[in-house]
C-alpha cells in the first residue's frame, strides 16, 4: 500500500517558514515523516500565519493531498495546528493532525509536535490510529542557520492489521547560509535506519516578491516558483523522480505581522 504524504520544512531567510513548504528539499511522498510542521522550533514570528495548498501526481490525479494550517507567535512562544488529508480514492484515506509548540530566541530554538494519525481502509472498512511526537532545534552561527529534527521518537505503529510493525525513526540535519546575499544554499542530510539521503538545493531572489528555487534530491530533480508580499503568498513547486513519476504542489499563504 503506498501512503502518500506532505513533509514539510523550511528555514530560508526572510519568509514564512509555512509559506516554502512546498518548495523545499523534500521528496513529497514520505511514509516514516508526515509531520504538517517539521521544525517546531521555526514556528514563523507573526501574529497569524496560514497556509492551504494541494499536491497532486500528474499522471494519477487519485494521488492527492490537502493540507491546512495556522501559527501564531505569543512573546517567544509559538503555537502551530495542521491537518493533513491523503489516500487513494476508494481505497484508504489518512488524515493526520498535529499540534506544535515552539520557544525561540534570537539565534536558538526547541520545539515539540505531537501528531495523530488515522488510518481507514475504504474497501474493508477498518480504521487504526497512532500516536507520535517529534522534536526539534534551531541555531544560527555567523552565517548559517542550523536545523535538528528527530521524527517519530514514539515509533507509532504502521498499517491495518499487523500493530507490532513499529515506523522508524528519523534524523534530519540541514543547515543554510546565503552568499551572496540573494541566494539562499541548503544542504542537508536525512538518516534512518535504512539508509542515509543527501539534499541539495538553493533559491533566488530576483525581486523582492519573485523567487526561484532549484533542488537536487536522490534520483529526482524538484524546482519551485514562488509570489509573494508581506501578506499574501503563492508558491508552485514541481518534481520527477523514477518511483513517483511527476508531482506537483501549489499553496497559498496569509500572513499578520
Amino acid at each position: 500500500m503506498i501512503n502518500i504524504a506532505i513533509l514539510i520544512v523550511s528555514y530560508l531567510s526572510g519568509v514564512s517558514a509555512q509559506t516554502y513548504a512546498l518548495g523545499g528539499l523534500y521528496n513529497p511522498s514520505s511514509i516514516r515523516s508526515d509531520a504538517v510542521f517539521v521544525n517546531p522550533s521555526m514556528i514563523p514570528d507573526s501574529k497569524f500565519s496560514g497556509v492551504l495548498g494541494v499536491r497532486q501526481n500528474y499522471f494519477a490525479s487519485e494521488l492527492t493531498d490537502f493540507h491546512l494550517s495556522a501559527s501564531t507567535k505569543i512573546s517567544r512562544v509559538g503555537l502551530a495546528l495542521g491537518v493533513l488529508k491523503s489516500g487513494i480514492k476508494d481505497i484508504y484515506s489518512d488524515y493526520t493532525f498535529l499540534v506544535g509548540a515552539g520557544f525561540k530566541q534570537r539565534n536558538w530554538g526547541i520545539g515539540v509536535n505531537s501528531r495523530v494519525k488515522y488510518l481507514k481502509n475504504i474497501e474493508d472498512n477498518i480504521t487504526t490510529s497512532s500516536f507520535s511526537l517529534d522534536y526539534g532545534l534551531f541555531a544560527k552561527v555567523c552565517i548559517f542557520k542550523l536545523s535538528l529534527m528527530h521524527l517519530n521518537v514514539l515509533r507509532p505503529s504502521l498499517g491495518f492489521y499487523e500493530r507490532s510493525e513499529k515506523s522508524p525513526d528519523e534524523l534530519l540535519f540541514f543547515t543554510s547560509f546565503n552568499l551572496p546575499e540573494p541566494v539562499t544554499w541548503m544542504m542537508g542530510i536525512e538518516r534512518t535506519p535504512e539508509k542515509t539521503t543527501y539534499r541539495l538545493g538553493s533559491e533566488l531572489w530576483f525581486t523582492e516578491g519573485f523567487g526561484l528555487r532549484v533542488a537536487v534530491l536522490e534520483r529526482e530533480i524538484r524546482l519551485g516558483l514562488s509570489l509573494k508580499t508581506d501578506t499574501y503568498g503563492v508558491d508552485f513547486s514541481f518534481g520527477s523522480s523514477r518511483e513517483l513519476g511527476t508531482t506537483y504542489v501549489i499553496s497559498t499563504s496569509y500572513t499578520i505581522k
